[in-house]
């Protein structure tokens, strides 16, 4: 027999219905944030209680914050009333340049570094789900409170310089407004960047050519930006002659993309789900196998988190590629150097590009990380002298590349191509080759090279030849460095396919 409530308690009911609601939201962020402070306090090592880390976080950061600030605004200040003083104009496009680059960046780094794993990435995300804690919490606190943070910083940072150097004249007052919309597409951009990425299953960073698309269009708009403002930073006339000529259209263009940003945003985060980034499955599984060789080797490198670091490298270059073609009309640069010191300047810079690529590339896809692969490879009826070239080739054009780019910066930089820097990067390659088949280091537990003294030794020493151009005239050094590029090409082929005949296989040791 059903018995009638009384409406007093019905609305009592629902009123404890709905604080619960309020109250359990808090309770669930406030596990996160707790967590989070255990997980910094854990990785640091730190004899504190979770209260003493949150109470240190908080005055040390207001401690942080002015300190940086007074050191900031003390060094602008001076330089205001000091060699600055009459070109206050010209400092004022300096300024919006940087901040234009600072925002940029920005949204470059959420795209490319592990930032964007953020949330879908993280290992506790399981643990998360198994305590039901909603996932937009979980994105609040290890995605979009960080974004926040790095935001505010660039806004804070803005808004200081623009106070410092504050003068009553038209084209402060565009500056002012051009920063604030840079900032504002950039706020946008780097919060539909967290939650598309929370939104989405976990994946490392890969040479895909969106990406490549979305740096190159980056760069050439931020090098077209460069190539706009230069001319004027001479000039004490403001941002430009007349700033009413582009400053509508820059304010409609941020307006729409940031619209059309918050928008996505809206939809991402309507989107979040454990499922979606926990089981989703279907790409993973509609990805085709590698048919031959070479691309199975290339596939193996991009899917390691050394093929991470390697492509987030490669989209930086060409964003600063997409910089020099947007500025084409700013360059050539003129340098007090002659063509000769110059020349010498790049292929340094060469080598130490190629270096920091050629080092984790030969971690994942190595002699010592795949010899047993490549020796299966053989076993199951590949040639040998085939293996040996697809290998040789993968190493020749990952060091023709870095070079490449180097050559390619400097004919459109400075209009002075240096074939030597191709070679260099030939050189290093090949250098990383022969001294990892010379000195054998030994694996990790993850299959890849190890750290060792040897192989840093042997690389080194056959990179030092590449010092002759110190000594000799760039026409001649190129010649030098084309003989004895070859002589190592040639080396790194009798090494590999050495290794590969006279290696044992494990299925008989």
């Amino acid at each position: 027999m059903r018995t009638k409530t009384p409406p007093a308690d019905v609305a009592g009911q629902a009123s404890n219905a709905s604080v619960p609601a309020v109250s359990v939201r808090r309770s669930d962020y406030r596990i996160l944030r707790d967590f989070r402070a255990f997980e910094i306090v854990n990785a640091m090592r730190l004899p504190l209680t979770l209260d003493g880390f949150r109470a240190l976080a908080i005055f040390g950061s207001i401690a942080l914050v002015l300190l940086g600030t007074m050191v900031f605004a003390s060094t602008m200040s001076v330089l205001r009333d000091g060699p600055l003083r009459q070109v206050t104009a010209a400092v004022l496009n300096w300024g919006f340049l940087a901040i234009l680059y600072s925002a940029v960046a920005s949204v470059l780094t959420e795209v490319v570094s592990s930032r964007r794993l953020a949330v879908s990435g993280t290992p506790h995300l399981e643990l998360f789900r198994a305590m039901e804690l909603p996932l937009p919490q979980v994105v609040v606190r290890y995605g979009l409170v960080p974004a926040f943070r790095r935001t505010g910083i660039l806004w804070y940072s803005a808004a200081v310089f623009l106070l410092v150097f504050f003068e009553e004249s038209p084209s402060y007052f565009g500056v002012v407004a051009a920063s604030a919309s840079v900032l504002a597409l950039a706020s946008c951009a780097c919060v539909y960047c967290v939650l598309h990425f929370a939104s989405t299953p976990a994946r490392r960073m890969g040479l895909h050519w969106r990406y490549g698309l979305l740096a190159l269009i980056l760069g050439l708009l931020l090098g077209a930006a460069t190539g706009f403002l230069l001319p004027q930073l001479s000039r004490l006339g403001g941002l430009a002659g007349d700033p009413s000529r582009f400053l509508p259209a820059l304010y409609s263009l941020t307006a729409a993309a940031s619209g059309i940003l918050i928008l996505l945003s809206i939809r991402a985060w309507r989107r979040l789900s454990y499922r979606r980034i926990s089981f989703n499955t279907e790409r993973s599984g509609s990805q085709r196998p590698a048919t031959s060789f070479g691309l199975f080797v290339f596939t193996d490198l991009l899917s390691s988190k050394q093929g991470s670091v390697i492509a987030t490298i490669v989209l930086a270059w060409i964003a600063v590629v997409g910089i020099l073609l947007g500025a084409r009309g700013v360059f050539p640069l003129q340098s007090a150097l002659g063509s000769g010191e110059l020349h010498k300047s790049l292929i340094g810079a060469a080598v130490l590009l190629s270096l920091g690529v050629t080092e984790p590339m030969l971690y994942r896809i190595g002699p010592t990380a795949k010899l047993y692969h490549y020796r299966f490879a053989w076993e199951n009826g590949f040639s040998a002298t085939a293996i040996v070239v697809r290998l040789v080739g993968i190493y020749v054009m990952a060091g023709a590349a870095i070079g490449g780019f180097v050559f390619l910066g400097a004919f459109l930089a400075l209009d002075l191509p240096a074939p030597g820097a191709v070679l260099a990067g030939l050189i290093v390659a090949a250098s990383g080759v022969v001294a990892e088949s010379l000195s054998r280091p030994p694996t990790t537990t993850d299959g890849t090279k190890s750290n060792d003294v040897m192989d840093g030794l042997f690389t080194l020493l056959l990179i030092s030849p590449c010092s002759l151009i110190l000594v000799v005239s760039p026409e001649f050094s190129t010649v030098l460095l084309l003989g004895y590029s070859i002589l190592l090409i040639l080396g790194v082929a009798v090494c590999l396919h050495q290794r590969l005949l006279r290696l044992r296989s494990k299925s008989i040791l």
